[in-house]
């Protein structure tokens, strides 16, 4: 199996910058909205639970 790897180089101008600004500056905002059931967990304990779980597998 022969794997390939890319590379790419970007160069930036004056042009090519003022056009990636006005790109970003013109970009409309999307709303993220989570649609399945979900909680929010900030206890550090309950973390470190849930991943040891989760690595333990």
């Amino acid at each position: 199996m022969a794997t390939k790897s890319f590379q790419t180089d970007f160069k930036f101008n004056t042009k090519s910058a003022s056009k990636l600004l006005y790109a970003i500056e013109t970009s409309k905002k999307k709303d993220i909205v989570i649609k399945k059931p979900h909680k929010t967990i900030k206890d550090s304990n309950a973390i470190d639970s849930i991943m040891n779980a989760f690595l333990n597998k």
